[in-house]
């Protein structure tokens, strides 16, 4: 493909990661439609939506795109390896290789550089429970402990690449977390504290010691930790500023009510 073909390259994007990838490789003028999930970068947002509970596929075939970016239900990223290899494989459907190599050596550095400051000095790593669902109860997994421990936590409950895992309050408690970071998957923070506002789940997490200790934080869900793309990265990062806030002092409290808030913090309590 040359460099007139690429400028020419008409993409449909369904998925919300795919979307910030192909805009991280210089891609966001070709894209013509987007899922009604796309919402990063805002610049994308006034493009066709495409989905809703079905695709449009009239509006798709009228847009007549060269390039249409989605997923069937099982091959999805689910390891930080995982992800850098979507950088490369949309590098490559698009004629992007060097601009994805550039991405996955970013995401890297950066991954390692919050690892590197993180250090090896700290005198205990705190154990940590993510949720990314309340009802059920859901512990997050993929490259969610693969994050926690690079932030310079120790995963509960799931521990290692596998999928999320259905659990017990009972299962919490005896795993006395430090700390617990909840993100739902696809909530922004206001959506996710309606939810244990108006459930008995905020009767069962203020009875935790991370909660007595002002360690339970809701997270952007939405825009960060779910999404296999450049931002997992920034998720990282924001789970070490709010593990080891000594280490990250200039970090640790700016997304303060916009990518997180401490639970002890929210209006309803």
């Amino acid at each position: 493909m040359d460099a007139k073909d690429l400028k020419a390259l008409r993409i449909v994007s369904l998925l919300p990661s795919a979307t910030e990838i192909l805009c991280r490789l210089g891609l966001e003028q070709n894209l013509v439609g987007i899922s009604h999930e796309c919402d990063y970068p805002e610049t994308v947002q006034s493009l066709p939506r495409l989905t809703s509970y079905d695709i449009d596929f009239e509006q798709i075939s009228k847009l007549a795109p060269d390039l249409v970016v989605t997923q069937d239900q099982t091959p999805t990223p689910h390891t930080l390896d995982d992800i850098h290899r979507t950088f490369t494989k949309l590098g490559k459907a698009t004629n992007r290789e060097q601009e994805a190599e550039d991405l996955v050596t970013e995401f890297w550095i950066k991954l390692n550089r919050i690892n590197s400051k993180v250090g090896t000095d700290i005198p205990a790593h705190p154990k940590v429970l993510c949720l990314e669902w309340l009802e059920p109860l859901r512990v997050a997994g993929g490259w969610i402990p693969e994050i926690v421990k690079l932030a310079g936590g120790v995963p509960l409950i799931v521990t290692k690449t596998e999928r999320f895992r259905e659990i017990s309050w009972g299962e919490i408690e005896a795993s006395n977390p430090d700390f617990v970071f909840i993100f739902p998957c696809g909530y922004p923070i206001a959506k996710t504290l309606n939810e244990i506002q108006t459930s008995s789940t905020l009767k069962q997490i203020s009875s935790l010691r991370a909660f007595k200790e002002e360690k339970v934080f809701v997270c952007d869900g939405n825009h960060l930790f779910n999404r296999p793309g450049p931002r997992i990265a920034e998720s990282c990062e924001l789970l070490a500023s709010l593990l080891h806030p000594a280490k990250f002092e200039k970090d640790s409290s700016r997304n303060q009510g916009t990518l997180y808030i401490n639970l002890k913090e929210a209006k309803f309590l």
